[in-house]
């Protein structure tokens, strides 16, 4: 008794039990109603569908079986009027002075004949006696089509052929399916029989009677596309002009008159004539098949109803179960930050989006923003440190820097005097121009100059360079006077100059080319640095490329610092403006192409 009432209070304390029981209850009359309905709604749509499909696919089957016998038909009408048969079977069935070498000559002309479709069986020439020559592909001695037996239904159709061919009945051909097997195999054949008329075309001097024997399964792939698969409820047949069945997708119907068949239990039957042939094409729905199938379709879905009552109720328990997770796992994480724990970071895992994930969703976002603070505050500290670290670095080398410019320049200063009063003026010119690319570097006043002051340390350096290589390369570098004022980077060339000179160059002794051109295209500087050194192989043309663009993580093995620093310097000058290409190929040299956007200083 005391198990019973606590399972009554159990009941009433848990209101998913309550719920489930309910629903369940109303999900099992739904489903049975609807059972019952479904059932004639789904044999209504059925055979509502099988009828619209069967009635196109019939239409599309009708043309395709027509055309195929029309070009049998036509195959048999090439072979009747040709001259040489025209000629050869008026010598066998006339006046014969080789019969044998005629034989031969027909037999010949049918096996060549008889090759142009697969589904030949037998070609052959009757005479108005019932006499026969004939191609058999099945030949075995007494096991051809045409027999001596079979001399009394040739000569009937050869009757036919004749009152056909010369009255004004149309078509001039006959199809039969009388002696519809070949006695070799047993193998289901029928007939088309044609006046032998040669190029006179005149019926009145046929010169015997064709037949070309074709397989009668040529019909079995349209009537396997008609019924569909196995187990479907469709069933396509063929009837001849007498009723009686020749072919069948059940091959049990097969011989039998249609009338047997249609009192089986068909829902319906189609029909379409077969007018080349005078056959008739069929389709037909079997209501039995047709019940069983609903039948077991509704069976499967009552075991798939059962089992998602099943799980109806185990999704309404864990629903229940788990209503009360995101709650507790909010107020874990609450503690949790009120007591500044380490395991601040940890959020919530939001499993859903209704009003209870909601707060932990709002949750998530307010440690993020603590985080985030967190983590900007240690950055900016970190900055600082840094900042400071480097600004006390950079005193002591501006200061050293300061002395050592000051002593070089001034020593290259006294020894120009002193070349001077020699009489060497290039080498008075080489110290000048050394002593003003060295003033330029050390000046630490100005790190950000004008495009212009960039381009004159260029052409100096490459001045210096020339007399110290000589005939290793020449050099050109254009600026337009449009751009003088163009704000840029201090030194931000030379590294890639260097590179072209150092490395693109390297082993010549004279034919080297170096070119810098500026031109303004737009709102932009494009400035290209091109050499037709020895190139850049394509693994290291793809890490120098990576460098321009700033990806992180690039190996720098073969890559120079100072590409990589002035790449920085340039990205951090321009920002997301400026565009750094390079080209390359081995043996043919180099391009470095920059488009620099205006920076009003």
């Amino acid at each position: 008794m005391s198990r019973i009432k606590l399972f009554l209070h159990y009941l009433r304390t848990h209101i998913w039990i309550q719920i489930s029981f309910i629903f369940m209850m109303s999900l099992v009359m739904i489903i049975f109603c609807y059972q019952v309905y479904m059932r004639k709604a789904y044999e209504n749509f059925l055979v509502k569908k099988n009828h619209l499909m069967e009635s196109a696919v019939l239409d599309a089957m009708q043309m395709n079986i027509d055309y195929t016998m029309m070009e049998y038909i036509n195959m048999g009408v090439q072979i009747a009027v040709a001259p040489a048969v025209y000629d050869l079977a008026g010598r066998l069935t006339g006046t014969r002075e080789d019969p044998e070498r005629d034989f031969m000559i027909l037999k010949a002309t049918f096996a060549t004949m008889a090759n142009y479709s697969k589904n030949v069986i037998n070609i052959s020439v009757a005479s108005e006696e019932g006499e026969v020559y004939q191609y058999d592909r099945l030949y075995q001695i007494d096991a051809i089509m045409w027999r001596p037996k079979d001399s009394g239904f040739l000569k009937e159709m050869y009757k036919k052929l004749y009152e056909r061919a010369n009255d004004s009945i149309v078509p001039k051909y006959l199809v039969s399916t009388e002696h519809g097997s070949h006695p070799t195999n047993n193998e289901p054949v029928f007939h088309i029989f044609y006046p032998i008329v040669g190029k006179e075309n005149s019926f009145s001097k046929m010169h015997g009677m064709l037949c070309v024997t074709f397989r009668l399964d040529m019909l079995q792939p349209f009537m396997d596309i008609l019924s569909g698969e196995e187990g479907t409820y469709s069933q396509a047949y063929v009837t001849e002009e007498g009723g009686r069945i020749i072919c069948h997708s059940n091959p049990e119907y097969t011989g039998k008159p249609e009338s047997v068949y249609r009192e089986d239990g068909m829902l319906f039957i189609l029909d379409k004539p077969l007018e080349k042939v005078n056959w008739q094409l069929h389709v037909s729905l079997d209501k039995d098949q047709l019940d069983r199938s609903v039948m077991g379709i509704i069976a499967q879905g009552m075991g798939v109803y059962v089992f998602l009552l099943l799980v109806v109720a185990g999704i309404f328990y864990l629903i229940i179960r788990k209503v009360n997770k995101p709650l507790r796992s909010i107020e874990t994480a609450m503690e949790l930050t009120a007591s500044g724990s380490e395991k601040l970071r940890n959020k919530v895992v939001v499993e859903g989006e209704h009003e209870i994930w909601q707060l932990a969703i709002g949750y998530n976002d307010m440690i993020d923003k603590l985080v985030k603070q967190e983590k900007e505050v240690e950055k900016n500290y970190q900055l600082c440190i840094t900042a400071m670290e480097r600004q006390h670095q950079a005193e002591r080398e501006a200061l050293e820097t300061q002395i050592n410019a000051h002593f070089l320049c001034n020593t290259l200063g006294t020894i120009n005097y002193e070349a001077m009063e020699c009489g060497n003026f290039k080498v008075s010119e080489l110290i000048k121009k050394l002593s003003n690319i060295l003033r330029y570097t050390f000046d630490q006043k100005c790190q950000n100059v004008y495009m212009y002051q960039e381009f004159a340390w260029i052409e100096q350096y490459l001045f210096l360079q020339k007399a110290r290589l000589e005939d290793v390369f020449d050099y050109e570098v254009e600026f337009p006077e449009e751009c003088v004022n163009w704000s840029c980077c201090k030194l931000m060339l030379q590294p890639f100059v260097e590179n072209a000179i150092l490395h693109g160059f390297e082993g010549r002794e004279s034919g080297g080319t170096l070119s810098i051109q500026a031109r303004k295209e737009g709102e932009r500087l494009t400035v290209s640095i091109r050499d037709n050194g020895c190139g850049i192989s394509p693994d290291k043309l793809e890490r120098i490329r990576k460098v321009l663009t700033g990806e992180e993580g690039v190996e720098m093995k073969d890559i120079g610092i100072g590409i990589r620093n002035v790449a920085a310097r340039m990205r951090l000058f321009y920002g997301a403006g400026i565009l750094m290409e390079v080209t390359s190929a081995e043996g043919e040299g180099t391009e470095f192409r920059f488009f620099i956007p205006e920076v009003k200083r």
